[in-house]
């Protein structure tokens, strides 16, 4: 009896199509994403205006015919749950780990009964969103662990070193590298974007590109096949995360601060460059990456801890 809501994206109709989706057949109301360059404030408010109808009608209706949908939980999208309490829905989740969408925790302050972060959470960059939801007496639960830990599966101790990872890492001693750029367009992400092409001509390794919303063959395997390469290089703080969560050396590309990465830092998985202007800055950061990529090479990789994240969710909802 589930809804589904789903942003019409690339790489969310590419999942939600595949036939490998784990997800079971159930209602989905595709909506647009009120953001992305080119888009007019009037646009955007909009496409939110429309996207929150839209939900709320389906809500209202599954009432109306005796089966109501009793808790909406939404991942940074706030809009769903604006329209959820419009349809008088009682639970009302938001799961962020994204401190400086400011907008979204501004838009979810005012509809959600619950709020989910990781525990490692900034409060230094939310812009007071959560001490705003203790005030309203909104319940705040805090994740023991890393969120891609609820999607992901943990990495083999014994699949170490490009020979035995028999992946993408058999490149004859050539680093085996994954690339991840991004388009931007977000409503938080303006002021975050570095592009790392720059950087790709002078690392001597080889290096598989991939962009943001570019068709993959296998949508919900990607973060899994991090692990085929022997580093990344990534501009999303997303696959960087997914990356060292799994014990792949990456290094981010990106101005982007967020409390779920800073256990990493110093931790020789996550190296951050906030500019790819050459400098002692970079080329110290640069070459401190590449040796732990090599090392990993060589049978070296470093051992992660994993958590018990997805149980700690559906704990909440049971």
């Amino acid at each position: 009896m589930d809804v589904l809501v789903a942003t019409r994206r690339p790489e969310v109709e590419a999942m939600l199509t595949d036939e490998t989706s784990p997800l079971p057949t159930r209602e989905t109301i595709w909506v647009e994403r009120p953001a992305g360059a080119g888009l007019l404030p009037l646009q955007k408010e909009w496409r939110a205006l429309r996207r929150i109808r839209a939900v709320r009608k389906v809500l209202v209706r599954r009432r109306v015919l005796g089966h109501p949908v009793q808790r909406v939980i939404s991942k940074g999208a706030p809009l769903e749950l604006r329209a959820a309490k419009r349809a008088r829905v009682r639970e009302r989740w938001y799961i962020t780990d994204t401190e400086i969408h400011h907008l979204a925790h501004r838009l979810a302050l005012s509809a959600a009964t619950d709020v989910v972060v990781p525990a490692d959470w900034r409060e230094d960059l939310d812009g007071g969103f959560l001490s705003a939801c203790k005030k309203r007496g909104t319940r705040v639960h805090h994740l023991e662990g890393h969120l891609p830990h609820a999607y992901l599966q943990p990495p083999h101790s014994t699949l170490v070193g490009s020979a035995s990872r028999g992946g993408a890492g058999t490149g004859g001693g050539i680093p085996q590298i994954f690339h991840r750029s991004l388009e931007g367009g977000g409503a938080h992400d303006k002021a975050e974007l570095v592009s790392a092409a720059s950087l790709i001509p002078d690392l001597g390794m080889k290096v598989t590109t991939m962009a943001e919303n570019q068709p993959n063959g296998d949508p919900w395997g990607f973060p899994g096949q991090l692990t085929k390469f022997d580093g990344v290089l990534s501009e999303s703080v997303t696959v960087a995360h997914e990356a060292v969560c799994q014990g792949v050396p990456t290094l981010l590309v990106s101005k982007a601060q967020r409390g779920f990465l800073d256990p990493f830092l110093g931790g020789g998985l996550l190296f951050r460059v906030e500019s790819t202007v050459k400098g002692p800055a970079l080329n110290n950061e640069v070459a401190a990456w590449r040796e732990a990529v090599v090392s990993r090479m060589q049978g070296g990789a470093m051992p992660v801890a994993w958590s018990d994240v997805k149980e700690q969710l559906e704990s909440l909802w049971d």
